[in-house]
C-alpha cells in the first residue's frame, strides 16, 4: 500500500511539472485543487498506513507543493512558471530518495518482532514490582512466548504480534501492563482484526443468570455497521474496508431477536463454555468477578468452526487454528428464546470485523456522564454530580505536586452546595483513566475526616542497582509518607462513588482512599480495577510496553490494592448494581444512563 501511495505521488509530481506553465496562465480552482491533491493523498497515507518516519521525503515534497500553491497565481508572466517546475523537480527528487530509503532499510521490510519481545522482557523481569504478589514464573511465562513470538517473527504478522503481546500482558493481571505499537496503521488493522467477526450483536449475563443479546443490529439506539457519525478510535473513517457489504444486516432483526432476547446457545454449545478459550480483552481485568461481567461480550465473536479472536477479512484465505480452511465470510448458530418461550435457532452472517461494536458495547455500559472533567451538574433537588474522569486540572499543574488552585476552587464550590442544602454528592468515576496522586489528594482532603492522614508509603530505592529490594520479610521497605490533612467539608451528607472495571490507577486510588470514609459509598455494575502501582515504559523499535514499576504501599509495607493471585478486588466496594432486564432496556433502547439513575434513587 505503501508504494502505491508513492507512486501515486511521483506522479501527481511529473503531472504538475508538465501542467505548471497552464497553471500560472490560467489562475483557477481546477489547478489549485490539482496542486492540493498531493495534500490528499498524504492525508490517506496517514490514515491507512500511519506516519512513519521513512516516509519523512514524501511529507518534506508535499510541503513543497503547498508552497507552490501559492507561488504564481498573481501574474501570467512565464516567469512564474520556473519556480513551480523546480519545486515540482525538488519534490519528485525527495520522493525518489524516500523510495531508495524504504527499499534499503532493513528496519522498514522486517519487523523486530522477536527481538522486541526478549527486550521488553528483560526490561520487565528486572523492574516489575508485582512478580512475587502476582506469582509470576518468569521462566515459565518466557519458555510458553518464546516460540509463539519466533513464529510470529518468522511469518512477520503483525496482527499476531499484537494479538501475542494482548496474552503476555494478560498473564499479569494489571491495569497498568499493557502493549502499544508504535505504527497507528498497523495498531489500527490489528485492532480491528483480533476480536473475531460481528454476527449483528453483542452478549451480556443478566444477575439472574440468564444471557441476552444486546447492542442488536437495526435498532436505533444500537451501533451500526453503517454508522459512522462518530469516530471515538478515528476508526469508523476506515472500518468499511472490513465489512461484508454483500450480507443482510437486519438477519437477527427480522428473526425477532432484540435487545434483552434470551440466547441460549451460541453455535449449539453453553456460552460459557467458551470462557476458557478468551485469552486477551482490550483493556485488563485483574479482578476476577469483574472479568465474568465481560466475558460474554467476546464470545460474540466467535464464528463457526473458529478460535477465538480469529478474524476473516473478505478475500483473504487461512487456516483457522481449529484446522478448518477458511476462505468465504463465516457464519454462526445462534439459538434464542422467541415471544413465546419456544427455543429457535438462526444461522447469522458475518457483517464484518466485531471489534467496533464490542467497543461500542463496552462504552454504552460503561461511559461516565460526557461532560468536562471536574464539572458539577444536577440530579436532583437534594442532589448534585461532579465527573471526574481524570485525575489532571490542567497541564501546568499535572507535572507537579501544588494543587491548591483547584482545591480552592472544589472547596468553594462544595461550600456553595452546603449553603443551597445539597444533600447528596455522587462521584462520577467511572471509566476514570489515572492520573496525579496529588490531585486525589486535594480532592480526598476535602471530604475526609478532620486530622492527619497517609495516603500511601514510599518505597525505598537502591541506587546502585535502581531497583526497589525487598526486606527479610519479602515486603518492600519502606519510605517516606504522602500525608494530607481533612477538612471534613461534608460531614453531614452522603456521598456516592460510582465506578467501574476501568476505573483504573488514580481512579483507584480516589476509591481506596475515600471508601474508608464513613459517609461514602461505593458502588457499580463491576469494582474498580484495583491497579494502583506508578508505571513506567520501556520502547521497542515497533512497540512500546508500559507496566508498573514504583510500589505504593500501605501502612503494614504491603503493596496497595493491586490484586494478588486470588485475583480479589483490592479497593472498597459497598454494592453491585445488579444488571436487569431494566437495565439492558435503558441503555440499549433508551439511550439512558441507568446507573446514574440507579445512584440517584439509591440515596
Amino acid at each position: 500500500m505503501d508504494f502505491t501511495f508513492t507512486i501515486i505521488e511521483l506522479a501527481l509530481m511529473v503531472l504538475l511539472f508538465i501542467v505548471a506553465k497552464w497553471a500560472v496562465k490560467n489562475v483557477s480552482n481546477k489547478w489549485r485543487l490539482l496542486y492540493a491533491a498531493p495534500s490528499f493523498v498524504v492525508v490517506c497515507m496517514l490514515i491507512f498506513i500511519g506516519f512513519d518516519v521513512h516516509h519523512t521525503g514524501i511529507y518534506a515534497a508535499v510541503a513543497l507543493q503547498i508552497a507552490a500553491l501559492f507561488m504564481g497565481n498573481d501574474s501570467a508572466d512565464e516567469k512564474a512558471v520556473r519556480p513551480k517546475r523546480i519545486l515540482a523537480i525538488v519534490s519528485a527528487g525527495l520522493i525518489i530518495i524516500s523510495v531508495v530509503i524504504i527499499s534499503i532499510a532493513p528496519s522498514y521490510h522486517r519487523l523486530p518482532i522477536y527481538d522486541d519481545f526478549n527486550k521488553a522482557f528483560d526490561v520487565m523481569k528486572k523492574h516489575y514490582i508485582l512478580d512475587v504478589e502476582k506469582g509470576i514464573d518468569w521462566d515459565k511465562l518466557y519458555a510458553k512466548y518464546k516460540p509463539l513470538f519466533k513464529e510470529a517473527d518468522r511469518t512477520q504478522s503483525h496482527i499476531e504480534n499484537y494479538k501475542l503481546w494482548k496474552q503476555f500482558t494478560t498473564e499479569f493481571y494489571d491495569g497498568h501492563v499493557g502493549y502499544q505499537m508504535g505504527s497507528e496503521g498497523l495498531a489500527r488493522d490489528a485492532f480491528l482484526r483480533i476480536y473475531g467477526n460481528d454476527f449483528g450483536l453483542s452478549l451480556a449475563k443478566l444477575s439472574t443468570g440468564e444471557y441476552v443479546a444486546v447492542n442488536v443490529e437495526g435498532y436505533d439506539k444500537s451501533y451500526s455497521v453503517l454508522n459512522e457519525d462518530e469516530d471515538d478510535l478515528g476508526y469508523y473513517m476506515v472500518k468499511d474496508m472490513y465489512l461484508n457489504k454483500s450480507a443482510d444486516r437486519l438477519t437477527l432483526k427480522n428473526a425477532g431477536i432484540k435487545n434483552g432476547t434470551v440466547i441460549t446457545k451460541w453455535n449449539g454449545k453453553p456460552i460459557e463454555d467458551y470462557y476458557d478459550s478468551i485469552s486477551y480483552y482490550m483493556e485488563q481485568m485483574p479482578v476476577r468477578e469483574n472479568e465474568e461481567f465481560y466475558l460474554p461480550m467476546y464470545v460474540a465473536g466467535i464464528g463457526k468452526n473458529m478460535d477465538y479472536g480469529e478474524t476473516y477479512v473478505q478475500g483473504e484465505v487461512y487456516e483457522s487454528k481449529t484446522g478448518a480452511k477458511i476462505d468465504s465470510d463465516p457464519e454462526v448458530d445462534i439459538t434464542y428464546l422467541d415471544e413465546n418461550g419456544e427455543e429457535k435457532t438462526i444461522t447469522a452472517p458475518s457483517l464484518g470485523v466485531y471489534a467496533m461494536r464490542l467497543w461500542d458495547t463496552q462504552k454504552k455500559i460503561d461511559d461516565g456522564v460526557n461532560i468536562t472533567n471536574l464539572t458539577w451538574q444536577q440530579v436532583n433537588d437534594d442532589t448534585y454530580m461532579i465527573r471526574i474522569s481524570e485525575m489532571v486540572y490542567d497541564q501546568e499543574t499535572y507535572t507537579g505536586s501544588d494543587y491548591s488552585k483547584m482545591e480552592d476552587e472544589l472547596r468553594e464550590q462544595v461550600l456553595d452546595l452546603k449553603a443551597e442544602g445539597i444533600k447528596n454528592i455522587i462521584f462520577d468515576l467511572r471509566s476514570n483513566t489515572g492520573g496525579s496522586p496529588f490531585f486525589v489528594n486535594g480532592v480526598a482532603k476535602l471530604f475526609a475526616p478532620e486530622g492527619e492522614h497517609v495516603s500511601y508509603y514510599s518505597a525505598v530505592i537502591n541506587a546502585a542497582t535502581a531497583t526497589y529490594e525487598r526486606g527479610a520479610d519479602g515486603k518492600y521497605i519502606k519510605g517516606v509518607p504522602e500525608i494530607y490533612q481533612g477538612e471534613d467539608l461534608w460531614k453531614d451528607g452522603k456521598i456516592i462513588l460510582l465506578v467501574n472495571a476501568y476505573t483504573v490507577s488514580g481512579g483507584d486510588d480516589m476509591t481506596y482512599t475515600m471508601g474508608q470514609y464513613p459517609n461514602v459509598k461505593i458502588m457499580g455494575f463491576t469494582s474498580s480495577n484495583s491497579s494502583c502501582q506508578a508505571v513506567t515504559q520501556e520502547t521497542m523499535d515497533i512497540g512500546a510496553l508500559s507496566f508498573s514499576a514504583v510500589p505504593n504501599l500501605d501502612e503494614n509495607g504491603e503493596m496497595m490494592i493491586d490484586t494478588r493471585t486470588d485475583r480479589v478486588c483490592g479497593t472498597p466496594f459497598d454494592e453491585k448494581i445488579p444488571f436487569t432486564e431494566e437495565a439492558v432496556e435503558a441503555i440499549f433502547d433508551e439511550g439512558t444512563d441507568f446507573l446514574l439513575n440507579y445512584v440517584e434513587k439509591s440515596f
